[in-house]
């Protein structure tokens, strides 16, 4: 069985039936995209995440084939944030797509993966315990610093449930009571952080929708912090995403034509 490795290369053929698209020589850390809307984007993401899925309906969406290096069978698992476009929740709920999405990433989701269970694993395989709690150190840090204008912090609560909560001054903010803005972000830093510090790959879809400036040019640099070992592959139309040194990591639109 071949090793896995991070993508490498993407091809497009006949773009919306008109345009071939080549990205060569994609970073293994991190990469910004950068193009006017309608470039194409979005649907480059979309595609090379219906790729590795092996989501033919998907594909079928679109004018155009996709060929990518390595093949959908030798890439690191892939995760793929639409910060502002999250999946469409249990219309019988009362709660938001969005608190739902949050709470299935703290609590429990389909895949298993949660911080709760990440938790749990300090009961159940004691020697790691010291490195789980010092990795949940680590990302409470990371979400202090970037909530640290609103002076918010993350806490866990003493309830049955260890929920996450925020104290602000003399007051507990419950998760639901964020805002948008401040969910979204920290579902992105959760997902990340739920990674493990393990190689994998990050497809995002203009992250700045819905997050403050501060926290916009400090997000590449709070991922890397979570998971070190994770390629970022980002679209943006925010100067804010790259500005802090990530400069030499954008790739723009017109270039892959």
């Amino acid at each position: 069985m071949s090793e896995l490795s991070y993508i490498k290369e993407i091809k497009i053929k006949k773009l919306w039936g008109q345009k071939n698209l080549c990205w060569s020589n994609i970073h293994p850390d991190v990469n910004v995209l950068v193009g006017i809307n309608g470039s194409g984007k979005t649907t480059l993401l979309n595609m090379t995440d219906a790729y590795y899925k092996q989501d033919a309906k998907e594909l079928k969406r679109y004018k155009g084939s996709i060929d990518c290096t390595p093949a959908n069978t030798q890439v690191y698992p892939i995760t793929y944030i639409r910060s502002y476009d999250v999946p469409v929740g249990d219309r019988r709920k009362t709660e938001s797509p969005l608190m739902q999405e949050l709470n299935n990433v703290v609590f429990q989701n389909k895949e298993g993966i949660s911080f709760f269970n990440y938790r749990m694993k300090m009961l159940d395989f004691k020697s790691q315990a010291p490195t789980i709690q010092q990795n949940i150190d680590e990302l409470f840090n990371v979400i202090n610093k970037m909530f640290g204008d609103t002076g918010k912090t993350v806490d866990i609560s003493k309830g049955n449930n260890s929920a996450l909560i925020f104290h602000q001054n003399n007051d507990l903010i419950a998760l639901e009571q964020l805002s948008s803005g401040e969910k979204q972000l920290l579902l992105i830093l959760l997902k990340v952080f739920l990674m493990e510090k393990a190689p994998a790959i990050l497809l995002m879809d203009e992250p700045e929708i819905s997050l403050h400036i501060s926290w916009q040019q400090n997000l590449i640099e709070a991922l890397r912090t979570l998971n070190p070992q994770c390629q970022i592959i980002l679209s943006t139309h925010s100067p804010s995403i790259f500005a802090k040194g990530w400069g030499e990591k954008i790739t723009y639109m017109e270039d892959l034509y």
